[in-house]
């Protein structure tokens, strides 16, 4: 595999200008355009005063780009969803922006509304989920035929669900080894259909839909561990309890995949297998045992002195895949992960979250041996070149080592861990990047308790190839 599979990324287009030529477009889920007073901006002394109250929602269809200053020139702060509304607070002209001009926008950012169309509001945080609702799309990709040979099907697509229907011409065909994102499903006499973002239609026969992993960590507010035990968790296919510390002790229990359970993290060695013991685990009073290789559990790491009382931070051991979410010294949250593999291992380090966005698409490098594209991969969060935490909705071996270098979490866990972490997305916003008056979140990634290097940078700097760097998480075979 290429060395460029290294990390993750999103493609260029994340970061590019909205087209010169697009139309002004209303909000999809506000179809009537709202007419709006024109607003004065605020004297250039003023521009730092940000109202409590947006005066307006604003939509561009294919999301625009939130600037540091009125103009383009400004350095890029942020970009708004598409076709999502997002609040301003006030406008006033600009160069290089026809129209309305610039409008202010959460986190001293600006927005050139010449492509803008009005919106009832209110801005939501994205991605935008319903009731129950778990992750923002259906996900699915072409089967696999054939393992032996690599045979994946060949799948249409259609301009709409009635053209499927019609069994008109099909308007293109999807990609092999590609996840593809969806919005809901129809049923009729074709079949089930898939229907994505753009209303058009893809029989879902020969689609393999993805079943997101439901494993979620431990709030240690509400499932507290005993004093001198840690939370640990079951990677066996279950885990097995015996009565003492050796293969052919009797079995007292089994504990369920990604189940947790609370164990003494003294390691009991006998010959070349490690035991913990795991306290009531064979009844009340009566210890039980399982072995290293059936159970992952979290080592507290050094001391972060720089990390304020009331500081939240990451903490991700290696080890034992594990990450937690801290508040000073103490953890509030714990659960596993899956981090790089073989020879694209996650780098350790100290370092800061310097971009968020709600979804990113990620993709293999060019020329790569082994190409992938996977769409819609929601809370992704990017600390270090191209190295991220972001939800895996394609696997569910978290507590093992599997992905090309970002950190992967269960969708759970991903939106968890970034409701969590700074620098703060607005509503109706994709992405953020860190800047003065939101610096990101420390993420300390270790081995056990060795010490780590300082690998942040200043406030602002980009490293060359943490942009347009075209690195991404590879999609499984299924």
């Amino acid at each position: 595999m290429s060395a460029v599979l290294a990390a993750c990324s999103a493609p260029p287009a994340g970061l590019a200008e909205v087209s010169e030529s697009e139309p002004a477009a209303s909000d999809e889920a506000s179809p009537d355009p709202v007419e709006e007073p024109a607003v004065a901006g605020p004297t250039p002394s003023e521009r730092s005063v940000e109202t409590a109250t947006p005066v307006g929602h604003r939509v561009v269809r294919s999301g625009a780009l939130v600037y540091a200053a009125p103009n383009r020139r400004g350095g890029r702060r942020g970009r708004t969803e598409p076709r999502r509304p997002f609040a301003i607070f006030g406008v006033e002209p600009g160069p290089g922006c026809e129209g309305e001009g610039w409008a202010r926008v959460e986190q001293g950012g600006f927005v050139c509304l010449e492509h803008a169309g009005t919106s009832k509001g209110p801005a939501q945080i994205q991605p935008e989920l319903a009731a129950e609702q778990m992750l923002p799309f259906i996900y699915a990709r072409p089967k696999i035929l054939d393992r032996k040979t690599g045979a994946i099907a060949r799948v249409p697509r259609y301009l709409d669900r009635y053209a499927l229907v019609r069994n008109d011409p099909p308007i293109d065909w999807l990609e092999p080894d590609r996840q593809y994102t969806f919005l809901r499903t129809k049923t009729r006499r074709a079949g089930l259909m898939l229907i994505d973002a753009d209303e058009r239609a893809t029989p879902a026969r020969d689609m393999k839909i993805a079943a997101p992993s439901l494993f979620a960590g431990r709030e240690l507010a509400r499932e507290p561990v005993a004093s001198g035990l840690r939370p640990a968790w079951a990677v066996g296919h279950p885990a097995v309890l015996r009565d003492a510390p050796a293969t052919n002790a009797k079995q007292v229990g089994t504990v369920e995949y990604h189940a947790s359970l609370a164990v003494d993290p003294t390691p009991i060695v006998v010959g070349e297998e490690s035991w913990y013991a795991v306290p009531d685990g064979a009844g009340p009073g009566n210890d039980a045992y399982v072995v290293a290789a059936d159970m992952n559990y979290w080592i507290p790491g050094p001391t972060l002195a720089e990390a304020r009382a009331d500081e939240v931070w990451i903490d991700v051991e290696l080890g034992q895949q594990t990450l937690a979410v801290m508040r000073g010294q103490s953890p509030e949250f714990v659960t596993l992960i899956s981090s790089g593999a073989g020879g694209t291992g996650t780098p350790p380090g100290l370092f800061r979250i310097y971009e968020k966005l709600a979804v990113a698409t990620m993709r293999s490098g060019p020329n790569a041996e082994d190409p992938y594209f996977v769409e819609g991969v929601p809370w992704v969060q990017y600390f270090h070149r191209r190295y991220a935490l972001h939800a895996s909705y394609w696997h569910d071996d978290f507590g093992k080592r599997r992905s090309h270098g970002c950190i992967n979490l269960s969708p759970k866990d991903a939106a968890r861990v970034y409701a969590a972490t700074s620098p703060n997305v607005p509503p109706g916003w994709n992405s953020l990047l860190e800047h003065a008056g939101d610096p990101g979140t420390l993420v300390r990634v270790r081995r056990g308790t060795d010490p780590v290097e300082d690998r942040r940078l200043p406030l602002g700097v980009i490293e060359p190839g943490q942009e347009g760097e075209e690195t991404a998480e590879p999609a499984p075979a299924e």
